[in-house]
C-alpha cells in the first residue's frame, strides 16, 4: 500500500479527455451489477462502523473497524441484471470453513503478501438487496438492504465454504436495517471475543461447589438436579436427560448457574433447549436448537466446557 494515493474523482488521465470521475461512472455506474452492489456493501458496512478505508484488494477480511473489529462482508440480491431462470436462491461463498476431508480455503494476506490458511474474521455481515425482479432497482435506496449479522466463530464453525440465507438465519441471523447495523456489529464482536477467544479456562468445579443460590428454576432449596450439591442422588444420567440448555448468542449452550453468565439475570437474547436429552446431544457433538425461551430456534454448536466439567 506504500504506492495509494486516494483519488477524489477531478484528477485526470494523460493523453484523453477524462476524468477518474468519468471512469468511475464508465465502470460502477450501474449499482445493480453484481461486483458494483458487493463493492457497495463493502462501503455501507464501512460507513456503518465508522471505517475509513481504503478497500485493499485481496486482503483477508473486507472492513477494519476503528476498534480493530474484523469483518467480513458477504452479498447477495433478489434482482439481477441478467435474466434470471428458475427461483432466486439467496447464497454467499467464499466462507472459510472447511468439512472434514475437503480442501482448507486459502485467503491472501496483504499484511503479508502471501496466502495462509483462511482467515476467521471476528464479524461476518451478511448483506441482501431486497429488490425483487418485478420492482424498480434503485440503487440509491439504502433502506433496500436487510444485513445479518453473525460471530466468526459461528460461521467458521459450520465447516461450510458457502451458506444459503436461510441457514444464516437458523444460525441466529435477523434482518436489520443499515441505521442498526453498528449497534449488532458491536454487540456480535463483544461476544466473539468473550466467549470464543478471550473466556478464562473455567475452574473444575465439583458438584458439591455448587450452591442453591445459583437455581434460576424457582425449585425448593435441595431439589433442582443442575443447581443443588448433588441434588440428592441425583446421577449423571438424569441430568443428562432433564438439563435445560440455555443457548447464548454466540452459540453456545450452558447450563444453569453458569458463571459465564454471572448474575446477569437477563435473557432477553437467549434461547432455551427443553427436550430431554438436548445436554448429551450437545456434548456429544450434535447441534441443539432452542425451543423455548426468548429466542426460539437459537442453534447451539458446542458446549460450555465449564458446564461440561461439573456436569
Amino acid at each position: 500500500m506504500t504506492d495509494f494515493v486516494r483519488l477524489t474523482g477531478n484528477e485526470t488521465f494523460t493523453d484523453i479527455d477524462a476524468t477518474v470521475r468519468d471512469f468511475w461512472a464508465y465502470a460502477l455506474s450501474n449499482l445493480k451489477e453484481n461486483a458494483a452492489r458487493g463493492y457497495l456493501a463493502e462501503f455501507l458496512v464501512a460507513k456503518a462502523v465508522g471505517a475509513t478505508g481504503p478497500r485493499i484488494e485481496w486482503d483477508a477480511y473486507d472492513v477494519l473497524a476503528p476498534d480493530g473489529t474484523t469483518i467480513e462482508v458477504k452479498t447477495s440480491g433478489h434482482a439481477q441484471t441478467w435474466q434470471r431462470s428458475g427461483p432466486v436462491v439467496l447464497k454467499f461463498g467464499g466462507l472459510p470453513g472447511s468439512r472434514e476431508g475437503s480442501k482448507v480455503k486459502r485467503s491472501w494476506s496483504a499484511a503479508t503478501g502471501e496466502m495462509i490458511d483462511a482467515f476467521v474474521a471476528d464479524v461476518y455481515v451478511f448483506c441482501v438487496q431486497t429488490t425483487t425482479a418485478d420492482r424498480p432497482y434503485d440503487g440509491l435506496d439504502i433502506g433496500a438492504w436487510d444485513f445479518y449479522v453473525l460471530s466468526g466463530g459461528v460461521v467458521a464453525g459450520t465447516g461450510q465454504k458457502s451458506m444459503v440465507l436461510s441457514r444464516v438465519i437458523r444460525l441466529g441471523g435477523e434482518p436489520i436495517a443499515w441505521h442498526d447495523l453498528a449497534e449488532a456489529i458491536q454487540a456480535v464482536a463483544n461476544v466473539n471475543r468473550k466467549d470464543l477467544n478471550d473466556f478464562p479456562v473455567a475452574p473444575v468445579e465439583t458438584r458439591d461447589e455448587m450452591t442453591e443460590d445459583l437455581c434460576i428454576h424457582e425449585m425448593a432449596p435441595g431439589t433442582c438436579a443442575l443447581c443443588s450439591p448433588r441434588a440428592g442422588n441425583a446421577s449423571a444420567t438424569t441430568l443428562a436427560d432433564t438439563a435445560v440448555v440455555y443457548v447464548s448468542p454466540s452459540h453456545v449452550g450452558h447450563l444453569a448457574g453458569c458463571f459465564h453468565k454471572g448474575d446477569d439475570e437477563d435473557f432477553c437474547r437467549w434461547g432455551e433447549v427443553t427436550r430431554p436429552g438436548a445436554w448429551q446431544d450437545l456434548r456429544n457433538g450434535r447441534t441443539v436448537a432452542a425451543d423455548s425461551g426468548a429466542r426460539v430456534g437459537l442453534v447451539a454448536n458446542e458446549a460450555c466446557k465449564s458446564c461440561v466439567a461439573r456436569s
